[in-house]
């Protein structure tokens, strides 16, 4: 609240508002329609037809059903965010333990890390991506060409490094039901049917030039209005209410690092860690409002968003998708130890930097 009251006595003396406003604007919408399309999946009932495809495929080995869930989350997150997917992933997750007995601890961590790391490889994967984007005026193709490796190859060390410490869990058995014989519902259908138009305009938009939140909302504001019951619309005003103080601070107080246009792998490394570690101690949320603000080149953004997604993993309030994720699971949530997550940020931090160097 200190930093909102702030930013609206800069405003007042002076700050540019129009500037401000433009990324913020994008940055709720696009969070609003994430967030009130996994909603409008959620009600549907087809999470649960989901879950039990999944665990049907998977026939009873915990660990086939892990990689099932890592890939699904990457899907996902994907196309509705990473803060999205955990929406949709932690109540599939919650489903599989109580109605098959599947281990909920490492689908639940493989379903964090995945979530963060790969949400590094599209533009519409992370919030923070769509800040540095307009802030730093990054074509969202050019973002998704230089970032989608990275992001990748990210998520698969995260998720096999989850997957090699939970390997006791994940050798165990689980009850493997019938797949789903029952037709898709009309709700169900239509569900589906959002979740994919969604994606296709988000994942289209890069290559024709436009930024894809906008088609995004756009398309899950269509599949809102054809739905016979509408979930209420997610609009995060208290997400929106702090980007916006602390965007109008920084912005009035004006300062900007040097562009440097060639960064070496050293720079790149410095820079991401460096990021990496303060979103990990603050949240990567307002930590990249200010990278936005402060960086003056676009490989320096790129090393930002790594620092932002993968580096924000190594503490639970690193992410805003991992507390929301610790939220929805409540008492089933396993614990998220520093000791543990940090080191594996970093490993990711390296690999998916020296990917990002070797492509500059």
């Amino acid at each position: 609240m200190a930093v909102a009251t702030a930013g609206a006595l800069d405003l007042v003396l002076g700050a540019r508002l129009g500037a401000t406003l433009g990324p913020l604007a994008a940055l709720a919408a696009f969070l609003a329609a994430a967030l009130t399309l996994a909603a409008l999946v959620g009600r549907s009932g087809l999470t649960e037809r989901v879950a039990q495809a999944l665990a049907a495929r998977a026939r009873g080995s915990a660990l086939a059903l892990y990689a099932a869930v890592c890939v699904l989350c990457a899907l996902l997150t994907a196309t509705v965010s990473l803060d999205g997917a955990v929406v949709l992933m932690v109540p599939l997750l919650l489903h599989l333990a109580r109605r098959f007995g599947a281990p909920p601890a490492p689908l639940f961590l493989g379903v964090v890390a995945v979530a963060n790391a790969s949400s590094l490889a599209l533009p519409q994967g992370n919030p923070t991506n769509l800040v540095l984007i307009d802030r730093l005026h990054i074509p969202p193709g050019a973002f998704a060409l230089r970032m989608l490796l990275p992001g990748l190859a990210a998520a698969t060390l995260c998720g096999g490094a989850i997957a090699f410490s939970e390997r006791r869990a994940l050798s165990a058995s689980y009850r493997a039901p019938a797949p789903p014989r029952a037709p898709l519902s009309a709700a169900e259908r239509h569900a589906a049917s959002a979740l994919v138009v969604a994606a296709l305009a988000a994942w289209s938009a890069p290559l024709v030039g436009v930024a894809p939140w906008w088609p995004f909302s756009a398309a899950v504001l269509l599949a809102l209005l054809l739905a016979r019951e509408r979930p209420r619309p997610t609009v995060p005003w208290r997400t929106a209410a702090q980007v916006a103080g602390m965007l109008i601070l920084i912005q009035g107080i004006d300062l900007r690092l040097p562009a440097e246009h060639a960064l070496g792998l050293t720079g790149l490394l410095a820079l991401a860690a460096l990021v990496g570690v303060a979103a990990a101690l603050a949240n990567n949320l307002p930590i990249g409002v200010c990278a936005a603000v402060l960086l003056g080149s676009e490989s320096a953004g790129y090393a930002a968003a790594i620092g932002l997604a993968v580096g924000a993993l190594a503490t639970p309030q690193g992410s805003l998708a991992t507390l929301i994720a610790q939220e929805l699971a409540g008492t089933n949530a396993p614990a998220l130890p520093v000791r543990r997550f940090a080191p594996l940020a970093a490993a990711a931090v390296l690999c998916a930097t020296t990917l990002l160097w070797s492509g500059l």
